[in-house]
């Protein structure tokens, strides 16, 4: 009797699903989780009400009534979508605003919005590098940098994770037409802060262009919250900054600040830009709010800040190493997918949602709990993680 499974099936189809399995036995399988609401200190999933530590919401704005308000207010204004690029008619003096109050944050010229941080990354790197071009990253720089790297046709050199003396001989060593330095500000998995001080040296030492993404600094770090670079009390001059909305600033899409020249470079060069519909009006309304939150309200960051402190003392107290964290991102290291997953199962019995973040995310052999704290959490709810999490191995 002939078979009935299709070709596709026992084919291509047939090969994803051997993929699968395969992710599956390495513990690497992801899944799309869906809360039953929106993002707060908590999150309803499955009937079960869980404490979120996995959320990017750092500030607590996302459900902020000012912010939901004014996304409705913009959209009201302009409608729900722009339905073209901002170089065609899908502009707003919404998004003008934006990028003003970005750009002053920021301490440059000038800014323009993407419809995501992602693209922005894209953007800024497929425009400013070419083939015949190095740029130098660091080695735990976010995946939207490396496909940046990728795409934009340039030579890539990796340098060591936050290691200034390593880009140094990179630098020295690699001739190009032209040289881009590119890293985050905070690492997204670690916590960490980049060797801003020495990145900013070696770029003018050697003339390169030094990228910069601040999206987990943004809103969070700096005296008015603007970002990493303000923390440490370093001048932007010359500097490409990317940022996202969709972190502290309770939004969606992504941003670069830079010299007005960069600015224009990017408007007639940046793919990602050019040929992507513009950003809907709700998105710049909320991002607007957020701001003014930002700069009315220093009192979010300090309590994350004591919270992410608290957070860290109380892992160091129960035997767990340093992480190397400084900032409200606060990863165990855990070592394998299998270990990383038994305690995010464990922490949700608790009521607690922090999710294990396993490989390609992070290198082999790191798979980790992040716990992201958010400053409408309460140092009640730092101290039931605390409970939660069993001593080390």
């Amino acid at each position: 009797m002939a078979s009935t499974e299709s070709p596709a099936a026992s084919g291509w189809l047939g090969e994803l699903r051997d993929e699968l399995d395969d992710l599956d036995r390495q513990s690497l399988r992801r899944t799309v989780l869906t809360p039953r609401d929106g993002q707060g200190e908590t999150l309803s999933i499955d009937g079960r009400e869980l404490l979120n530590l996995t959320s990017n919401n750092y500030l607590g704005l996302a459900a902020d009534s000012r912010v939901v308000e004014a996304a409705a207010e913009a959209a009201r204004a302009y409608g729900a979508s722009v339905s073209a690029s901002r170089l065609l008619c899908g502009s707003t003096p919404l998004h003008e605003e934006l990028e003003g109050r970005l750009a002053a944050l920021k301490g440059q010229e000038a800014a323009l919005l993407y419809s995501s941080g992602y693209l922005a990354n894209l953007g800024v790197l497929t425009a400013l590098a070419r083939p015949g071009d190095v740029i130098f990253s660091d080695a735990l720089n976010h995946a939207s940098i490396i496909d940046g790297c990728r795409l934009s046709g340039a030579g890539t050199q990796v340098y060591r994770h936050c290691d200034a003396g390593h880009l140094a001989e990179l630098l020295a060593a690699t001739p190009a037409r032209r040289r881009l330095i590119v890293s985050e500000t905070v690492f997204s998995m670690d916590g960490d802060v980049a060797p801003l001080p020495s990145l900013v040296e070696l770029a003018r030492a050697h003339d390169a262009v030094l990228v910069l993404d601040e999206a987990h600094a943004t809103g969070v770090l700096g005296p008015n919250g603007e970002g990493a670079l303000a923390r440490l009390g370093l001048d932007p001059e010359g500097i490409v900054i990317v940022g996202t909305l969709s972190k502290a600033l309770a939004s969606a899409g992504g941003f670069v600040a830079a010299d007005a020249t960069v600015i224009d470079y990017l408007v007639n060069r940046s793919r990602p830009f050019i040929f992507n519909t513009a950003l809907p009006p709700a998105s710049v309304g909320a991002a607007l709010a957020a701001l003014d939150i930002v700069a009315a309200e220093p009192e979010r960051r300090a309590h994350l800040d004591a919270l992410a402190t608290r957070l860290r003392d109380g892992l160091l107290a129960a035997g767990y190493p340093p992480s190397g964290s400084e900032t409200a991102i606060v990863p165990l290291l855990l070592g394998s997918a299998d270990a990383a997953l038994a305690l995010e199962q464990r922490l949700r019995d608790a009521g607690i949602l922090s999710r294990a973040i396993r490989p390609p995310t992070v290198p082999e052999g790191t798979a980790r709990i992040r716990f992201n704290l958010i400053a409408t959490h309460t140092t009640d709810d730092v101290d039931r993680v605390l409970a939660a999490v069993p001593p080390p191995a």
